[in-house]
């Protein structure tokens, strides 16, 4: 079944979730808000990092073996991947000590997934 999706429709999803995203500030929120300057600048930063949607394994948050779609890469240590079974985005990151992708809880939509890193 997950391997079913639409792979290109879900990275048009992506880029028109970018592309409407609107920054606002939760009320009781800790912290200094981002000035507009740095949510656009973050913006471009994952339009950039957008890559041909594909399949990769991932260790989740409880260290099970996933089947994602990766959806972005920024070249450092972080990818956004799309976990089917769940319908939702992940944060992973590039395990220092192998080769896996690990998840460490950050999840959700893919805005708010990827400026969190």
């Amino acid at each position: 079944m997950a391997h079913s999706l639409d792979l290109q429709e879900l990275r048009r999803t992506v880029e028109r979730e970018i592309d409407e995203y609107m920054y606002h500030v939760p009320e009781g929120s800790v912290g200094n808000p981002w000035p507009p300057e740095k949510v656009e600048r973050e913006l471009r930063v994952f339009k950039e990092a957008l890559v041909e949607p594909y399949w990769i394994d991932v260790l989740d948050d409880d260290k099970n073996r996933k089947s994602c779609i990766a959806i972005a890469d920024d070249k450092r240590s972080y990818l956004l991947v799309f976990e089917p079974e769940a319908r939702k985005f992940m944060l992973v990151m590039k395990s220092k000590l192998s080769s896996d992708l690990v998840s460490f809880g950050i999840d959700g939509d893919a805005v708010g997934c990827f400026l969190s890193r």
